[in-house]
C-alpha cells in the first residue's frame, strides 16, 4: 500500500513522518470554467491535483486540497465569477504561511487555469512567505516545466481533453460534441459557443494514452524541480530551519 499523500486524509503521525522525509507541499488552483459540454466544469482544477497526486507518488511529499476560485472571467453562465487577483494572492498567502508554519520548506504551486492574474497572485504570495520563512517554492502553470513537442496547453481542447480522459474518464464525454463546429479559437461571451481553444479533440486527437504521458512527464519534472529546490535550501543551511510539526524546534 502507498503512503498516504492528501493532507486532509493523513493522521498526524503520517503527517509528521512526510514532512520530516520529504518536506515538499503541492498547493493546486483552477477554476469552476465551462470547457465545452465535454469536460468537467472543474476541469481545470482536476488537471492541476492529478498532476501534482502523481508528483507525491514519485517523489514524496504532501498534496493540500484544491483551491477551486480562480481569476476568471464569467463569460459563460456556468463559469463562476473572477475572484480577483487581489483575494486570491491573499487566499494563496494563508496557504503558503500555513504550510511554512507546519514545517514544509518547499511550495509548489500549479495552476490548471492557465492565466497570467493567477499566476501572478500565486507567486506574489510566495514572495511574501519567502521573506518571512526558511522556505523556497515555484509557482507554475502545470506544462511550464515540461517540453512535449506538438502538444501544448490548450482549452478543452486535445490538450485538456486528453489529460482529463486519464485522471477522470467519468467526466469526459466525447459524445457531447461529436456534432459541433469546432474553429480552434475559443468564442467567450457566447452560451453556444463550443469553448474549445486549440487542436479539436475529436476523432483520436486526444485519448487516454497520451493523457497518462502528459501527467507523467509533468508531474516528474515538478519532482525534480522539487528535488532543486530541496538542495538548494541545504546547500544554504535552511533545510533545518524552522519550526516542525507538533511546534518543537528543529
Amino acid at each position: 500500500m502507498m503512503p498516504k499523500r492528501n493532507y486532509e486524509l493523513m493522521l498526524p503521525h503520517e503527517l509528521e513522518r512526510a514532512v520530516q522525509e520529504f518536506p515538499v507541499a503541492y498547493a493546486a488552483f483552477g477554476s469552476l470554467e465551462w470547457h465545452g459540454r465535454h469536460l468537467a466544469l472543474g476541469n481545470d482544477t482536476l488537471k492541476a491535483l492529478g498532476i501534482l497526486e502523481h508528483s507525491a507518488d514519485l517523489y514524496g511529499g504532501v498534496v493540500l486540497p484544491p483551491t477551486y476560485w480562480g481569476c476568471v472571467g464569467r463569460w459563460h453562465p456556468w463559469t463562476f465569477a473572477d475572484i480577483g487577483q487581489d483575494l486570491l494572492a491573499r487566499i494563496c498567502e494563508y496557504i503558503f504561511r500555513s504550510l511554512a508554519e507546519v514545517g514544509f520548506k518547499v511550495i509548489i504551486g500549479v495552476t490548471g487555469h492557465d492565466v497570467e492574474p493567477q499566476l501572478n497572485a500565486m507567486k506574489e504570495a510566495l514572495q511574501k512567505v519567502r521573506a518571512d520563512y526558511p522556505v523556497d517554492g515555484f509557482m507554475m502553470m502545470e506544462g511550464d516545466l515540461a517540453d512535449f513537442g506538438e502538444h501544448r496547453m490548450d482549452h478543452a481542447a486535445h490538450w485538456e481533453t486528453s489529460i482529463l480522459m486519464y485522471l477522470h474518464p467519468d467526466s469526459v464525454d466525447m459524445h457531447q460534441i461529436r456534432g459541433d463546429h469546432i474553429s480552434g479559437s475559443k468564442e467567450p461571451g457566447e452560451w453556444t459557443s463550443p469553448g474549445i481553444g486549440g487542436r479539436d479533440p475529436r476523432n483520436g486527437a486526444a485519448n487516454k494514452e497520451l493523457g497518462e504521458r502528459l501527467v507523467t512527464g509533468m508531474a516528474e519534472a515538478i519532482g525534480n524541480k522539487a528535488r532543486e529546490l530541496l538542495r538548494g535550501l541545504e546547500a544554504a543551511g535552511k533545510l533545518e530551519a524552522g519550526p516542525r510539526p507538533g511546534g518543537e524546534p528543529a
